[in-house]
């Protein structure tokens, strides 16, 4: 606790940063604050039709049928987060320090390559989620109908190829473009939704329409990414030589696979949660462990919301070693996260039985328990919500990826024990424990590194002085 008062405080008694200036503090937080502002809105505006949709469908559907259609979507999303790579933190890393240090050509070469990961990880991943259906189902004890269903929802992987047209489109600061993608995206999907409740058509309607609104949404980033780089005088990406691309950005690889274990490992925990639900419970324990899922969603999506705007600008800060700016602007996203999660569980505590009732009806009043406790675990992800992209783009992924696995090793013993213990209470139980092991840790070493890359840039002050007064 007193580590973590020392790097909050930003008074001249915090000796490990110094004071910081809060001449330098308005301007940058003013224009993350509206960008964090501009993908709230469209989130805000997505979460609310996303609710309506999510009450639509748990009337009609049930615990049961709901939980399949949670499973299956969940499976995809697994497959594409571990086998296709997440370029866009490596886009803007490498991509602000080419632009920064007036390098467009190598700018040019780092999308085209990002973008040739991209299709490769789509193919890749649509594959192997295909291929390996038969295996997931049986270990969900899924029956041909459900397998088939699966296999189907495999294709539109196919389509992950919106990794890097994000890296750009956040590096350009076009946060209000892509803020009302999903709540666009969210309206079309509560009306395909409405007219299949209403023809009461089976669950296949229900899988091939979130199959159309996934591949339409990453179509469209690509199209907003293209123009954008047209616009800044990128157009000519793809005539841009691939061959030895690499090598012109200091430990890219190291970069991309540490950075992708870590994104792969802490996503793991965050789809897999409802497949061990289900392969314990049921269906109908997944149907429930949705809801808790689904109602929490606004308040994580908040936390990766804030990744997006912060990694930019404390990648462009870290470049020019602007370190008191640095601080600043992981404070207050910190300071902005810490409130709203813990509105979130005082919300939750007080409303949780009401929010359940009208949103999925007594068939679903189970999760009114675990609602509340995943609230915790909430709270508990936000508080580390600027840590992780402050640590990559200071160059600990590898030390990261290491404090996030581990922390996923505890995640699934406790997992397995206890939804086998306690049912689908024991998910939220995971999730609080992992961040009880990611929280502390990652701070640590943020603190470490941070007094680190100090010291390294005072280094030379220090020399010329000594030189001087010699």
């Amino acid at each position: 606790m007193h580590m973590i008062t020392r790097m909050w405080r930003g008074t001249r008694n915090a000796a490990l940063f110094g004071t910081p200036s809060r001449k330098r503090d308005g301007p940058l937080f003013a224009r993350m604050l509206t960008n964090i502002l501009h993908l709230l809105g469209g989130s805000g505006a997505a979460v609310v039709i996303g609710m309506a949709t999510l009450a639509l469908m748990a009337h009609a559907l049930g615990p049961v049928s709901l939980g399949i259609v949670a499973m299956i979507e969940s499976y995809g999303k697994l497959c594409d987060q571990i086998f296709r790579m997440e370029t866009w933190q490596s886009a803007i890393r490498y991509g602000a320090h080419a632009l920064e240090q007036g390098r467009p050509e190598h700018f040019r070469r780092l999308i085209k390559l990002g973008m040739v990961l991209d299709l490769a990880g789509a193919a890749l991943a649509a594959s192997i989620a295909f291929l390996a259906v038969p295996l997931v189902a049986r270990w969900l004890y899924w029956d041909p109908e459900v397998e088939a269903m699966a296999r189907v929802y495999s294709i539109s992987l196919f389509f992950g190829i919106s990794s890097t047209p994000l890296g750009v489109l956040r590096l350009f600061d076009r946060f209000a473009q892509i803020s009302w993608l999903e709540p666009a995206l969210a309206l079309i999907r509560l009306a395909g939704t409405a007219m299949i409740v209403f023809f009461s058509a089976n669950l296949w309607t229900y899988l091939i329409l979130s199959m159309t609104v996934m591949a339409g949404q990453r179509v469209i980033l690509l199209g907003m990414a293209w123009r954008q780089l047209a616009k800044e005088g990128h157009g000519s990406v793809l005539t841009a030589p691939l061959l030895g691309t690499p090598a012109l950005f200091e430990g890219y690889w190291r970069f991309i696979f540490a950075a992708n274990g870590t994104v792969l490992v802490r996503k793991a925990t965050l789809e897999c949660d409802i497949l061990v639900v289900g392969s314990i419970m049921g269906a109908s324990g997944a149907g429930i462990y949705q809801i808790v899922r689904k109602l929490t969603m606004t308040a994580t999506k908040l936390g990766g919301t804030l990744q997006q705007v912060v990694f930019p600008d404390l990648a462009r800060l870290w470049a020019r070693a602007a370190f008191d700016e640095f601080l600043i602007a992981l404070r207050n996203v910190e300071l902005l996260t810490i409130i709203v999660g813990l509105a979130l569980v005082g919300g939750f505590a007080i409303f949780g039985g009401t929010v359940v009732q009208i949103i999925a009806g007594s068939a679903f009043e189970e999760a009114t328990t675990p609602l509340r406790v995943q609230s915790i675990a909430v709270l508990l992800f936000l508080s580390g919500s600027a840590l992780r992209p402050a640590l990559m783009v200071m160059g600990y992924q590898t030390h990261l990826l290491w404090i996030v696995t581990v922390s996923a090793i505890v995640f699934f013993v406790v997992l397995f024990v206890g939804v086998s213990q306690f049912g689908v209470l024991g998910a939220p139980f995971a999730h609080i424990a992992f961040s009880l092991i990611w929280l502390p840790a990652s701070l640590a070493l943020f603190v470490s590194a941070l007094r680190s890359a100090k010291a390294k840039a005072e280094l030379p002050v220090k020399q010329q002085d000594a030189a001087v007064q010699s």
